[in-house]
């Protein structure tokens, strides 16, 4: 069953939806609660950050309203502003006291989550603000090298980071060794190589993940490699199996995933399995992690996933 509301709490939602200034005026003079709890935690300040209500926004802070509650999908009002692309309310927000470097429940910050939709307009505004671009999700990520893994020349720009020529792209030219080591000195410009297999990898991770089987076998089958691994060492086999998707994890076992590669924290898949509580999981990789092996006798060289030098 759903929440239910008291009228002044419908009320109260209605004014922070619509922006009504007078209405919560009126709320507060006559002593109402402005920072209740409303359905799943939230509050009507993140309501309002998430319309863009930037007046209303102050005017609760002014009044009581936390700046940095989370509701119980760890959302803030400032990654509501963010996910909405309300530049105003982010600035409001962060001078009010918002932390711009609080971590999702998932470990992403606000300036991750904007770099993975390419959001520029609101990672510009994030990095102007103070926000962390070298801060770590719980997968290894952070903002930066989420853009470097993109190659996408604007979020490159923004985060300073520099086109990168592969050496073997140079030699492949025609030129000698020696001449591609001037040629990198040289004022010259260069063709950059957008390097597509890192954010095809993202990709394989972000669908094992949420257990999208035919989308993980799609990949593997263009030559995405299954065995890659994020800084932190999570392979898209770890990944599945973290979020419960044990189709996916059998899925890309039969697809070469390696079972006895190990994260940074020295957990395989199956270690994974047993510290989430998954037994049955558990079992089913050992029995099939052993089958694979015995069916097949070559069996990939791990290839961790790194920054291309």
């Amino acid at each position: 069953m759903g929440m239910k509301y008291t009228d002044r709490q419908k009320e109260l939602i209605t004014a922070a939806r619509i922006g009504d200034l007078e209405a919560i005026r009126s709320m507060i003079d006559r002593g109402d609660a402005i920072d209740c709890e409303l359905k799943y935690g939230s509050s009507a300040l993140m309501i309002a950050a998430s319309r863009g209500n930037e007046a209303v926004v102050r005017l609760l802070a002014a009044h009581g309203a936390k700046v940095n509650r989370r509701n119980k999908f760890g959302a803030t009002a400032l990654l509501e502003a963010c996910e909405k692309g309300h530049t105003d309310v982010i600035r409001a927000l962060v001078e009010l006291g918002a932390d711009v470097n609080m971590p999702h429940n998932n470990g992403n910050t606000v300036l991750l989550s904007a770099t993975s939709r390419r959001d520029i307009k609101v990672i510009r505004v994030l990095l102007e603000l103070g926000a962390s671009p070298d801060i770590m999700n719980f997968e290894g990520w952070n903002a930066r090298r989420w853009a470097e893994s993109e190659a996408n020349p604007a979020l490159m720009e923004l985060f300073g980071i520099q086109k990168k020529v592969p050496k073997e792209k140079v030699l492949a030219t025609g030129d000698s060794e020696e001449g591609a080591e001037q040629g990198a000195t040289s004022s010259e410009p260069k063709t950059s190589v957008v390097v597509v297999n890192d954010a095809f990898w993202i990709a394989l991770m972000r669908a094992a993940s949420a257990g999208d089987v035919d989308t993980v076998r799609r990949l593997a089958e263009e030559g995405v490699e299954v065995n890659g691994q994020s800084p932190n060492g999570t392979t898209p086999l770890i990944a599945a199996v973290k979020n419960g998707q044990a189709t996916a994890a059998f899925e890309l076992l039969e697809l070469g995933a390696d079972l006895s590669l190990t994260d940074a924290e020295g957990l395989d898949a199956v270690a994974w399995a047993q510290k989430t509580g998954q037994a049955l999981i558990v079992e089913q990789l050992k029995q099939r992690g052993s089958s694979a092996s015995s069916s097949d006798g070559d069996t990939p060289t791990p290839q961790p996933y790194t920054d291309s030098n």
